[in-house]
């Protein structure tokens, strides 16, 4: 009885370190840049999720998540500001010339 206790907390400790390590090196949800307008009277984040889908952070408020399933891959969206309140939220991957492109008209408000 005392072995299988022993084994029994030999195997639940190994699947615990297990857990911790693969949680440290796991790919994390932290991937964020941040863009300031213009005159920089404005500043977003851009946030992005295990799936790479973005949301849009300003005043420390999303204001913006992306409407999609996501993608297979790491894939990153560009701020083309149009004002100092108006920006595009653009992705297209050059490796397959425009097919997937996406825009999105985002007003700060």
């Amino acid at each position: 009885m005392i072995k299988k206790t022993t084994a029994l907390i030999i195997a639940a400790t190994a699947i615990l370190v297990a857990v911790i390590v693969i949680a440290a090196i796991w790919p994390s949800d932290n991937r964020k840049n941040s863009y300031s307008s213009p005159n920089k009277t404005n500043s977003v984040t851009v946030s992005y999720d295990f799936a790479s889908r973005p949301s849009v952070i300003y005043k420390g408020k999303t204001i913006w998540e992306y409407p999609g399933r996501g993608f297979n891959e790491e894939v990153f969206f560009d701020v083309l500001w149009q004002s100092e309140d108006t920006f595009i939220l653009r992705y297209d991957d050059e490796s397959h010339s425009g097919k997937y492109a996406e825009e999105y008209l985002i007003t700060l408000e």
